[in-house]
């Protein structure tokens, strides 16, 4: 894991607080982790040659059909 240092003014940590700021950077790396997971995922499906849109219809298809089965098998 990389270290990097910040210049934070002094007033800033005075009013928000250390934790707070420790907070904040943390939430911001985590969302910047995610959308970069969340392409490294999006860049794989389009390599792989895979029809994305097919497969999720596909998928909606299927569960209603079960919804209907166990829920509205008795409804007319």
């Amino acid at each position: 894991m990389a270290v990097i240092q910040l210049d934070i003014d002094e007033k800033l940590i005075q009013a928000v607080g250390a934790q707070a700021i420790r907070e904040f950077i943390d939430r911001q790396l985590s969302l910047l982790r995610l959308e970069y997971l969340g392409e490294k995922i999006s860049s794989a499906i389009r390599k792989s040659g895979m029809d994305h849109q097919a497969e999720v219809e596909a998928a909606r298809e299927e569960a209603w059909q079960e919804y209907k089965e166990k829920f509205l098998k008795d409804v007319r």
